[in-house]
């Protein structure tokens, strides 16, 4: 009876196994890009037995089929006269009873092509970077270029001219093979190379190898590879001279996350001599690149929270305070939505020339895998908005060579982000279409400033780039605070041309020297002609605070306590969980003797290396304020800290978003700190635009991560602050 059971079980199993099988659906071209005069081609393949019928829907990104067919298995199904725009090839199999044997989708991709000889192609500042620094075959290096050829990208970043790359094993000679054959590849695709390079540091070059316990290959390197150093990166120089456009020198330099410094300041915590470090590190490879190539282009690299700095602050100043970083320094490299103005500002202070480019080689939205607020597929929809608002704002500010973060998903690397405009196997996303047409549009035009049509919609406000290119206005609309609204502008052309990011165009009519037309918040528009805006100068909407909320517990830790049991606080080592667990010589305790007011302050401490042990303040997601349309909440922690001798990566804050078993969703780290240093006061923030009903609580957490050594902390104030203010998820710096 039982060998019968299993049978019939088996039996089940077969027939339902065409179900199961990954029929392929495969275009007649690799990279799934047609230009509109050519037909789109699919063929199916692994198709069952079974199969009789193929149901067939091109649909668009909105989900809604322009096309429907059948066809019967084993020819090419042909999809003709589509619109521009991304697509999915959406199909089902069926058997002769028309049951549904299996179905599956693939994207594909309608854009045309640019003729570069028709267009001023030295003005487009649009690019991308590729695979950072993990395995990347050659053919998909050269498949890579291949794609941001096809919709006319100029600049590539990449992380492969590099020592650590050419030669990862001192006993070995560089091999150049590798590198030579990425530069061809790239100069055969029209691409000109921003060279992120002199990061990470092959360990066995660094100063701290075999002395540190922090990450030696973002080290100053030792004495005794100087000479080394400078030999390889004078022959980088001399063997790509005149091939790369800026060379950058180490990447996101201001946050300890990438610099660190000599072994003897990292374990100081001499933020200041960390910084001097890197203008030392920065002219050796400065001027051994310029020995090769003396036209080549040097600068550094910092993240976007320029100019004051991440973990090193005021940054920017204190590099150009040096004289030969301020020498050698031919253009300045950040990332995201920078403060351009600050920027220059500080070129003026220190006497850089106005004309020194900035570069923004990391830009563009960015979504979570972790947020459960928002489906992956709306969030792909909605990078499109941030990329477009933060290339326009950089545009307009004068900066060059934006290079989208990512090109492509990075394969075989786990990343919460969702940034590709590719899939790790080349798929496309929606966000690689849009980012082709902003590069029709706007890439070979001047920025011409901003036009105020602020308040030109019944609902929200509005963003207004203009460019211009010959005796066309190009105006980039976008709509903030609202799901959607009417725009009314004011024309003297008889009508304006909208186009949305998937290059699809409509006409509206002028009536009574007014145009009017419908805006949704995720699908910025391109408006082509003459728009006339309001007198004086763009103004936004100012912030307001709509709620403030005090959210310290125990903050002066003056209620009585015990070792490891903090009233109103947890003690965690197990920062993913927020749980406590086993961990060895940890200790959390109030300390009498040594505190900054009251009677006692609350003491970490460590005498073995620590995992990511620390204290934590868990706020109940009750006590928050609900966030609304255009409204983000910032919570923010003053607190007094004290530390001796740590060492290891040291101590931060941290601010979590928990579901309500514990477990997080997503955080946020401040910078790390670490050495001896009295009481000092700092003030930490953190911002979040949306709740989903599964956050449980955030929670605020100081962490002796990874360390060793003693912490201090008293008067710790948690307040939250609900704030009114248009356009905050464009502003993402790192």
């Amino acid at each position: 009876m039982k060998h019968h059971s299993i049978l019939i079980i088996f039996g089940a199993f077969l027939a339902l196994m065409p179900s199961l099988l990954a029929v392929r659906a495969v275009p007649d071209r690799e990279s799934a890009v047609y230009a509109p005069d050519e037909t789109v081609r699919f063929r199916l393949y692994e198709l069952p037995d079974e199969a009789v019928k193929i149901d067939f829907r091109a649909l668009n990104l909105e989900r809604e089929p322009l096309l429907a067919g059948s066809a019967e298995p084993g020819g090419s199904i042909r999809l003709e006269k589509l619109p521009l725009g991304y697509y999915e090839f959406d199909f089902t199999v069926r058997d002769v009873s028309g049951r549904a044997l299996t179905t599956g989708r693939w994207p594909f991709a309608v854009i045309p092509r640019i003729n570069r000889d028709k267009v001023q192609w030295e003005k487009n500042q649009f690019g991308a970077m590729v695979m950072p620094h993990t395995a990347y075959p050659m053919a998909d290096r050269r498949r890579d270029a291949e794609m941001m050829n096809r919709v006319g990208m100029r600049f590539v970043r990449g992380q492969r001219l590099n020592w650590v790359q050419v030669q990862p094993d001192e006993k070995r000679a560089p091999d150049w093979k590798t590198a030579d054959e990425e530069v061809a590849i790239y100069r055969e695709n029209g691409l000109e190379i921003v060279a992120n390079t002199a990061w990470p540091l092959p360990r066995w070059a660094s100063a701290g190898f075999g002395r540190s316990k922090r990450a030696v290959d973002k080290m100053y390197p030792a004495d005794d590879r100087l000479d080394d150093i400078r030999a390889f990166y004078s022959e980088l120089g001399r063997r790509y001279r005149g091939k790369v456009a800026y060379w950058e020198v180490g990447n996101e330099v201001d946050a300890a996350l990438f610099w660190l410094g000599r072994p003897e300041h990292v374990e100081s915590g001499d933020k200041d001599a960390i910084i001097k470090d890197f203008c030392d590190y920065f002219v050796l490879i400065a001027q051994a690149l310029k020995a090769g190539d003396p036209a080549a282009q040097v600068g550094p690299n910092t993240t976007g929270r320029a100019p004051d700095g991440h973990t090193y602050r005021d940054w920017l100043r204190k590099f150009l305070a040096d004289p030969a970083a301020k020498r050698e320094m031919n253009f300045f490299s950040t990332h995201y939505r920078a403060d351009f103005d600050g920027i220059r500002q500080v070129f003026r202070e220190k006497g850089v020339p106005a004309e020194t480019d900035v570069i923004v080689t990391e830009i563009g939205g960015m979504g979570s895998k972790v947020d459960r607020t928002r489906t992956e597929w709306e969030q792909l929809k909605g990078n499109i908005r941030v990329t477009y608002i933060q290339c326009a704002a950089g545009l307009t500010a004068g900066a060059k060579a934006l290079c989208k973060f990512l090109l492509r998903e990075i394969p075989n690397v786990h990343l919460n982000e969702i940034c590709g405009m590719l899939e790790k196997d080349f798929r496309l996303r929606p966000e690689f279409v849009a980012y082709a047409t902003m590069i029709r549009m706007i890439g070979f035009a001047d920025p011409a400033g901003e036009r105020n049509v602020v308040r030109r919609a019944d609902r929200g406000w509005l963003n207004c780039w203009t460019f211009k290119e010959a005796d066309r206005q190009i105006n980039l609309l976008v709509l903030n605070d609202a799901g959607q609204a009417e725009v009314v502008l004011d024309t003297p052309d008889s009508e304006l041309l909208l186009t949305d990011p998937m290059g699809r165009e409509r006409t509206v009519k002028s009536v009574g020297g007014k145009v009017k037309f419908r805006l949704e918040r995720e699908t910025p528009l391109f408006v082509t002609g003459r728009i006339t805006p309001e007198p004086g100068p763009v103004k936004y909407p100012e912030p307001e605070v709509v709620a403030t909320v005090n959210l310290s517990v125990n903050s002066g830790f003056e209620e009585a306590a015990e070792p490891n049991r903090i009233p109103g606080w947890k003690v965690i080592t197990d920062e993913l969980g927020g749980k406590s667990g086993s961990q060895g010589g940890f200790k959390v305790e109030p300390d009498a003797t040594v505190k900054f007011a009251g009677d006692r302050s609350l003491r970490m401490s460590a005498a073995e290396k620590t995992k990511w042990y620390g204290v934590m303040l868990d706020i109940p997601a009750e006590k928050l304020p609900k966030i609304g349309f255009g409204q983000y909440l910032e919570l923010t922690v003053r607190y007094r800290i004290k530390t001796d001798r740590v060492q290891g990566t040291g101590t931060a804050v941290t601010f979590s978003l928990r579901e309500k078993s514990g477990r997080r969703i997503s955080w946020k780290d401040s910078a790390f700190e670490w050495g001896t240093f009295g009481w000092e006061e700092r003030t930490r923030t953190f911002t979040v635009d949306r709740m989903g009903p599964e956050l449980g609580s955030i929670s605020v957490e100081f962490y002796l991560g990874q360390a060793t050594g003693t912490v201090w902390l008293d008067e710790v104030e948690v307040t939250g602050k609900l704030w009114q203010k248009s356009g905050a998820d464009a502003m993402r710096v790192n």
